[in-house]
């Protein structure tokens, strides 16, 4: 096949070439010298010439797919036999080809693009996909073996600059840092890396470089604890023997005194500054994306609900999961009350006029509608439902009220609920129903002007719910 070089003095740099530079491109490539030679003169048509529109372009873009195919394969297969000269060497031809930038960001899903879109949002941000970040890690993946730590570190440092969302960079560039003798700077890029959590598995690799960390700083005690909180997450075969080396190491120091194995791990890790869940801008993120992928009637987010509701579920955030399908696709609405980790389900004609979030006790909630008017009140006791039920008709008594017709419910979701009617000056007021979830005493009280509360107060004590909070999931992590 002819090289560039030997027509190169002929051609015109005019719409007259492409012609005889279709039929270059259409010629058959029996060796590798042949097919770098196409290469070439494919560089030097995209370089040189305007030729949007025509069979050119055609041949153009599916001859990009075909380089690119081959360069890959060619890399992979050098990686494999770790010949990292020879991966260089493909690697370098990717770029001349394609022009790799280091100033570009990319993303490999939708779902990517959607999150660091809501965790930057004074960014202008493009949905743009490319090779960029593979282009950066493999050739950095080829100077970390060959030692080259200054060129590593560089090509990895690109790579995450062009996709921060992509994990696995994260991964070959905390190794090679460790490997370095880098560990400060490791531990910043494992701050950024947790940001971008959204996995179990991701968790597990960030305490797992947490520990190798603590481990290198002959902080025994706080490894011990990043030990056991990484090896109940996801994490590869050779992490966990790395935890368990270390692990080793650790016990058979007689000079350490450390906790029980597992129980609260989570304080020494929340003492010492490491997070021990995903990030709580992350859930939020994910919450508002959901609630996003509801509402959008565009095919792409509704396929992508599927994947932000399973991973909300695994920050186990299910209550304000339920919370988003329910007020956005049905009559009712459900109310999350964070601090007193209360969840409750109303049809949406009540209205808020009330609500208190910053107390354990005293009226939370204040609703009404129509002429109707419901408070909720709630306070941590932890002791027995009747004692409570027979204070509370004492506290009316003592206020001059006259209680009548007391009755107690057995709910579907056993529930034991006691309601009553309160008088005030032989005059009917309102009427209250009581009931205890966990160590929470609630007290319902409703002015309604109907004989129907019995049902709703039913219906109402078995929406009631004790959730997590967000922040509680944060500072506790998986032992809620």
């Amino acid at each position: 096949m002819k090289k560039l070089a030997d027509f190169f003095a002929s051609l015109t740099n005019t719409d007259e070439d492409f012609p005889f530079l279709l039929d270059m491109l259409n010629q058959p490539s029996s060796t590798e010298e042949d097919f770098f030679a196409k290469i070439d003169i494919a560089k030097y048509i995209k370089d040189n010439y305007i030729y949007h529109g025509t069979m050119l372009e055609k041949k153009i873009l599916d001859l990009d797919k075909e380089i690119f195919s081959y360069l890959e394969s060619k890399i992979n297969v050098k990686n494999s036999k770790r010949d990292w000269d020879g991966m260089l060497f493909y690697l370098d031809k990717v770029n001349n080809y394609f022009n790799v930038s280091k100033n570009v960001l990319i993303f490999d899903s939708l779902d990517d693009f959607y999150i660091f879109s809501l965790l930057n949002p004074k960014k202008n941000i493009k949905l743009i996909f490319g090779i960029e970040h593979w282009y950066f890690l493999k050739r950095g993946v080829a100077y970390r073996h060959k030692e080259d730590y200054k060129n590593a570190i560089l090509n990895f440092e690109n790579a995450i600059k062009c996709a921060p969302m992509s994990m696995t960079l994260y991964e070959e560039y905390l190794g090679c840092l460790f490997e370095s003798g880098e560990y400060e700077r490791a531990k910043k890029i494992l701050e950024q890396y947790h940001r971008y959590c959204r996995s179990q598995y991701h968790l597990g690799v960030y305490f797992y470089f947490t520990s190798l960390y603590y481990f290198k700083q002959k902080n025994y005690f706080v490894t011990h604890a990043c030990i056991w909180y990484a090896l109940k997450f996801d994490i590869t075969l050779a992490m966990k023997n790395s935890l368990v080396e270390m692990l080793t190491q650790i016990m058979s120091n007689n000079e350490l005194v450390l906790d029980a194995f597992g129980v609260k791990v989570y304080e020494t890790l929340g003492k010492n500054d490491i997070p021990v869940w995903f990030d709580i801008d992350m859930m939020y993120a994910n919450l508002d994306m959901y609630k996003s992928c509801v509402l959008s009637p565009l095919a792409e987010m509704k396929a992508l609900r599927k994947t932000v509701r399973k991973r909300l579920i695994q920050f186990k955030l299910l209550p304000y999961v339920e919370q988003i399908e329910v007020n956005l696709e049905t009559k009712d609405h459900i109310i999350l009350l964070n601090n007193s980790s209360l969840s409750l389900k109303l049809d949406k004609e009540w209205q808020i006029i009330y609500q208190n979030d910053d107390t354990e006790s005293g009226v939370l909630l204040e609703l009404e509608k129509d002429e109707d008017f419901l408070t909720i009140s709630a306070k941590v006791d932890n002791n027995a439902f009747d004692d409570l039920y027979n204070d509370e008709i004492k506290g009316f008594i003592v206020s001059g009220c006259e209680i009548k017709n007391e009755r107690e419910y057995f709910t579907i979701n056993k529930k034991n609920i006691k309601i009553f009617d309160v008088y005030l000056k032989q005059n009917y007021n309102s009427s209250v129903m009581c009931l205890k979830v966990k160590n929470k005493f609630l007290i319902f009280r409703l002015v309604k002007n109907s004989d129907e509360e019995d049902k709703f107060f039913i219906k109402l004590s078995n929406s009631v719910k004790i959730y997590n909070n967000i922040e509680k999931i944060v500072k506790m992590g998986q032992f809620t």
